[in-house]
């Protein structure tokens, strides 16, 4: 009996959590995963729009790093079409194959690189 007394013991023993005090529990477990949107400098707004608008002038490929509210992810595509705030991009596996799209706000792209598979004669070109 006196191990419930020690440290959480009480509260760590106890089955049962009222739904009052579990929705709030799990909101604020799920807040604290929440990220902070990353503030770009204007270097970095003008590279991530020139490397879209390539992408999308040469059907090339590119990756971008991408902010979601509760992750940093990764994505390889090709920017088909723009439009006020956004764009599709295209997603490419790596052989190439077109697998799927979705409309990505301008806003929430970090970082934007060009793929691999611009060569060198493309680069010099630009």
């Amino acid at each position: 009996m006196s191990k419930k007394l020690e440290l959480n013991g009480l509260w760590e023993s106890s089955r049962m959590m009222l739904p009052q005090h579990k929705e709030p529990a799990i909101r604020n477990r799920k807040e604290a995963q929440r990220i902070s949107r990353p503030i770009r400098d204007e270097q970095e707004i003008q590279n991530i729009s020139a490397v879209l608008s390539l992408s999308h002038m040469y059907k090339k490929p590119i990756e971008l790093t991408l902010y979601e509210e509760f992750k940093i992810r990764k994505i390889t595509g090709i920017v088909t079409r723009t439009k006020h705030g956004e764009f599709r991009l295209d997603i490419v596996k790596p052989n190439g194959e077109t697998v799927d799209w979705e409309w990505i706000g301008y806003r929430d792209v970090l970082k934007a690189e060009l793929n691999n598979e611009w060569t060198e004669d493309e680069m010099t070109e630009l």
